[in-house]
């Protein structure tokens, strides 16, 4: 049930928006709403890996040991041109400085079910189906409307409504990409199955059964990237379904999509696969069901600011949006939920001065440096992600045989001492220092 107002409103309760709940819980609190637009949540699996920082942050609330226990522990990142071996690089290398050196595997899905459990043991439930149409400026916090005319009026509103945040639009705080362009204008009444990267490079992602031979040749201790004549091929072992009695691995598949095709078709998965994999036909696994398939665009945009006063509250954001980017490297959903984390350790300090009944003066001060600080270190990150996953989109995704040729000469160079290799594990874990 809605209350009439609340001291927090975190809208969105997606893995950034969950995460900033228990967050601000944790750290005592209990004067939130959480709210989302969804009848329920996530029931497909899109951001599937947890890397060594966010693990960290996690543990720091408590909230790390269902991830552990559940998500398979990816020892590497691979990348191959068929069955030779490019480039290997290694988590286990960051044995001395995280207690987690490993990526974990995990749906999005299964990802929320278990900080969706965590906030209920605080005794929070999500509101739902409700979807912001407004938000009003008062002298002493926000009024924010809803759809179904519900009315809530908040000190602070955090939008982790993702990349189309109503919450940003409507605060007016800029988000696009680096380069100055908006990444949804594009888009506005053109074919989304064009084949053209004008619009943003299409990918396609599914969640897969594979036949059992793929034990053999898909590492299940890896992220695998395959490069082949179609493109690349990432191919990462899941756990399997909760309840699925025969314990059968899901795969997450994500390749260039089929030219002109609008769907996602077993046939094509099956065709990529046995071109990226470079394995004889009856070696090469087959894709025996299609679970989930998505088609999307690659976009990459960053927030002006993670946060903005409006009228007596403020406007925070945190996970897509505040930025967005390619998945290369499986950053997105691991910048959210350390975007989630900071921002309740930075509320909490706010709140908890105002009920230690500082001046409005003081008051004012240490929240407007905090929050740029939170804003400027955030933005920073997420600058440095979308500059990163920019390039390994751009490797991965050239055409050109000779531009191929020389990417994987490249990467074959990389790969032959252990420098380049642990310098990326570290790049992609996030402990590496802004």
């Amino acid at each position: 049930m809605l209350p009439e107002s609340t001291e927090v409103l975190i809208v969105g309760a997606g893995p950034a928006g969950l995460t900033s709940a228990i967050s601000l819980l944790k750290r005592g609190i209990k004067n939130i709403t959480i709210v989302d637009a969804q009848e329920r949540g996530q029931n497909t699996s899109r951001a599937i890996v947890i890397h060594a920082r966010t693990v960290e942050e996690l543990h720091d609330i408590g909230c790390s040991g269902p991830f552990i226990e559940r998500g398979n522990h990816a020892k590497y990142m691979r990348v191959s041109k068929g069955q030779r071996r490019l480039v290997k690089a290694n988590f286990g290398t960051l044995k001395n400085i995280t207690e987690f050196p490993y990526a974990l595997l995990i749906s999005q899905s299964e990802t929320e079910e278990i900080l969706l459990d965590m906030l209920q043991t605080f005794g929070v439930q999500v509101v739902r189906p409700l979807r912001v149409s407004d938000m009003q400026a008062l002298p002493d916090g926000i009024k924010v409307v809803f759809e179904s005319g519900e009315v809530v009026k908040a000190q602070y509103v955090v939008g982790a409504d993702g990349s189309r945040s109503t919450v940003r639009q409507l605060a007016k705080i800029p988000f696009k990409d680096l380069n100055g362009q908006d990444p949804h204008a594009e888009l506005k009444g053109k074919d989304l199955t064009s084949d053209s990267t004008k619009f943003g490079l299409p990918l396609i992602i599914a969640d897969v059964h594979l036949s059992e031979d793929a034990r053999q040749s898909v590492p299940a201790d890896s992220i695998s990237t395959f490069l082949g004549p179609l493109g690349f091929l990432l191919l990462v072992p899941l756990p399997p379904a909760k309840g699925d009695a025969d314990a059968k691995p899901i795969y997450r598949m994500s390749c260039p999509p089929e030219k002109g095709a609008a769907t996602v078709t077993l046939e094509y998965l099956q065709k990529v696969a046995d071109a990226a994999l470079g394995l004889p036909k009856d070696r090469t696994p087959k894709v025996e069901e299609v679970l989930w398939s998505s088609r999307f665009r690659v976009r990459s945009a960053v927030a002006d600011s993670f946060y903005k006063r409006f009228g007596g509250g403020i406007v925070l954001l945190a996970g897509d949006a505040a930025h967005v980017h390619s998945p290369a490297g499986g950053q997105g959903m691991n910048l959210g939920i350390r975007d989630a984390i900071q921002l309740g350790r930075v509320l909490s300090s706010i709140i908890e001065l105002e009920r230690a009944k500082a001046s409005p003066e003081t008051i004012k001060a240490f929240s407007e440096k905090t929050l740029t600080e939170f804003s400027d270190e955030r933005r920073k990150l997420a600058t440095k992600v979308i500059k990163m996953t920019k390039l390994m989109t751009w490797a991965t995704g050239l055409k050109a045989a000779t531009a191929r040729s020389t990417r994987n000469a490249v990467w074959r160079l990389l790969g032959s001492t252990p420098i380049a290799p642990n310098r990326l594990a570290l790049q992609l874990s996030g402990l590496q220092p802004a």
